[in-house]
């Protein structure tokens, strides 16, 4: 209970000092020479009723969880053009399971650049010295076999380039990048987790309505494991082609709708390629101006975190975000995750999990300044392996303090 004590403490600190400082400057900014730095700080504390994600017949974690996330971003201008870097610590403690106390690390820097009225390009640098739950990732349906989270490193680089004027009835953006996950363990079932993501692609939407645009979307992607001693390369070759329709057909109503073909080639012969269908669909509806309505659906492959040559997953989620008060917001989601994993032993059955997650909160802005959310989230896994299985349910409160 200390910890959170002193956690409140610091918040509480801000809270007080903050607004003195605030009036001759832009809300949430400092202004530092040609920098505007924005700091920003979450807490929360909440109860977790299965910090390890034990399955439904094992003995369960409880635990009361602290997190500090303190955040600092630079933001500037390069002619005229917004830059930003930005870094976030996350700080969680188990008041009952100091095993699964973590600290991460987020680093980010970002760019958008118009050069002139038909040339932008947009860019982006992460970093994450991060960490998966006991029981999450690799460790699904084993959070009780291991001592303590997985820690990993993990980068992403990225960049796009679009041509064509805002208001032209075509334009093409052309996409690289590249995502790399190294985890800190050395033991051989780690070390062929490892892997780099090399991605390209090429984005043509064509206007055919007020409100309405075609879309093709091409994407051809390169997986490669570092370390495949002693078992069958997933080294593998990914091709996707979508065709769709992205739209705004009234003000209350924007969305997009993709479908088409995906292929997953493996280059181990042993591994059998993948022909199927993905999509990506997304839906917003907004009938009054203090409520939204979010639908996705998403199709695609993932790699595996365990057994089977990759996963097929099949994604669905409803939200609706309500303002009730000026003040006073509440936030509802349904998510409903599918995760096939595909064998190449036809002797076998393909492993099937189902996540289904609950979640709502209730937000108070209390001031411009600092926001408070009351929250709930219940996970519920099910497959048709014993193991995998699980109930986990966490209640709590955070805090925002912004200047």
């Amino acid at each position: 209970m200390l910890k959170w004590t002193r956690n409140i403490a610091v918040v509480s600190a801000i809270c007080a000092t903050v607004p003195m400082n605030v009036y001759a400057q832009e809300a949430g900014r400092i202004e530092v020479g040609q920098f505007d730095i924005i700091p920003i700080l979450n807490s929360s504390i909440s109860y977790v009723d299965n910090v390890a994600y034990a399955r439904d017949d094992l003995p369960e974690i409880y635990s009361w969880r602290s997190i500090f996330s303190p955040e600092l971003i630079a933001a500037t201008e390069l002619d005229g053009n917004p830059v930003q870097i930005g870094y976030r610590l996350e700080r969680g403690v188990y008041f009952s399971s100091s095993a699964d106390d973590y600290t991460d690390h987020f680093f980010e820097a970002s760019g958008e650049f118009e050069l002139n009225s038909r040339h932008r390009v947009n860019a982006i640098a992460q970093y994450e010295d991060g960490h998966e739950d006991r029981g999450t990732g690799f460790s699904l349906g084993l959070g009780n076999n291991i001592a303590t989270p997985d820690r990993y490193k993990s980068t992403a680089i990225g960049a796009d380039y679009s041509y064509g004027a805002v208001t032209s009835d075509g334009m093409i953006t052309l996409k690289a990048d590249r995502q790399t996950l190294d985890y800190d363990r050395s033991e051989q079932a780690y070390l062929i987790r490892d892997r780099v993501k090399n991605r390209v692609g090429a984005e043509l939407a064509y206007r055919v309505g007020s409100a309405t645009n075609v879309v093709l979307d091409v994407t051809q992607t390169y997986v490669r494991y570092d370390n495949q001693v002693g078992i069958t390369t997933r080294d593998s070759d990914e091709t996707r082609v979508l065709v769709g329709l992205t739209w705004e057909s009234t003000a209350a109503t924007t969305g997009f709708a993709k479908a088409g073909y995906k292929e997953k080639d493996f280059k181990a012969e042993t591994r059998s390629t993948f022909y199927g269908t993905d999509w990506e669909v997304g839906v917003e509806w907004q009938p009054l101006t203090y409520s939204t309505f979010r639908f996705t659906t998403s199709a695609d492959t993932r790699e595996t975190n365990g057994e089977g040559n990759f996963i097929r997953g099949r994604d669905y989620s409803a939200s609706w975000n309500h303002e009730w008060l000026q003040r006073l917001s509440t936030s509802f989601k349904v998510s409903k995750l599918t995760d096939e994993y595909v064998l190449t032993d036809s002797v076998l059955a393909n492993r099937d999990d189902e996540l289904m997650r609950y979640s709502a909160s209730l937000n108070y802005d209390a001031r411009r300044w600092l926001n408070f959310s009351l929250f709930y989230q219940l996970d519920d896994r099910d497959s048709n392996r014993a193991l995998i299985g699980y109930d986990r349910n966490v209640v709590g409160i955070s805090a925002e303090v912004t200047l």
